[in-house]
This record gives C-alpha cells, structure tokens and sequence, in this order.
C-alpha cells in the first residue's frame, strides 16, 4: 500500500458518496472494497450519519445476553456485543460463581463516563 496523510481537514462536511470516493482514491479500494464498505445494513445513510463523525460504513456482530448478574444486591442481564465465541458464556458462569457469594458490589469512586446506549426496533415484516 501506498504511503499516505491522515491529516483530512473537513472529511465530516463531505456526503456519503464523497467520503467514498475519496477514501476510494487514498486508500486505491477496488470495486468489491469499496461496495462491503458501502453496505449499511438495517441502516439508511441519513440514520448512521447521525450517530457518530466520519461515518464511511456499518457493521454487525452478534448481540447477545449474560445472566447471573447481582450486583449492589440487584439483579441484572448484560447486553453484550461480541465476536469472539465463549465469552458470554464465560461472564455468565464468573456471574454464577460470585452470585453464590452474594454478586458483585459497586460503588462509585468518581464520575468517569456517560454511556449512550442505541436500541433500534427493526421491523422485519415489510407490511408494517
């Protein structure tokens, strides 16, 4: 690959289209790269534009559930969107395991970050 500058001044202002087409050029993506980078999924262009800077694509992992979770004496299941196989399996049994020994106990030390959290109801009937 080609050496390149990162230094893109107002990538943000540009359309979707542009975006590609200029990563298209710096990046020399042919034509296969550069349509999975056009792939959004279950989103329009206008929705993933405003979810976050910069946006050039979409992608999906799997969106899965960890129980067992006590924690400060409440109980909770954890959204967890991952890849890798047997992690989620793996935080549910560790929740297991502390759960019989009461869960987990929390408290907060200082403020460190403020969590959005996106949940988008997909309508699979087209009727609808």
């Amino acid at each position: 690959m080609k050496e390149f500058r990162s230094d893109i001044s107002g990538f943000y202002k540009l359309t979707m289209d542009e975006r590609h087409e200029l990563l298209s050029k710096l990046l020399h993506l042919n034509p296969e790269e550069l349509e999975i980078l056009k792939e959004l999924g279950y989103f329009t262009s206008t929705q993933i534009d405003t979810l976050i800077e910069n946006v050039v694509g979409s992608y999906q992992l799997p969106f899965g559930l960890a129980f067992n979770f006590k924690v400060n004496d409440r109980d909770y299941i954890i959204p967890m969107v991952i890849e890798e196989p047997s992690v989620v399996a793996a935080a549910s049994n560790a929740a297991k395991m502390a759960r019989k020994h009461g869960g987990f106990h929390s408290e907060e030390v200082k403020w460190v970050f403020y969590l959005n959290l996106c949940l988008i109801r997909l309508l699979l009937d087209k009727e609808h």
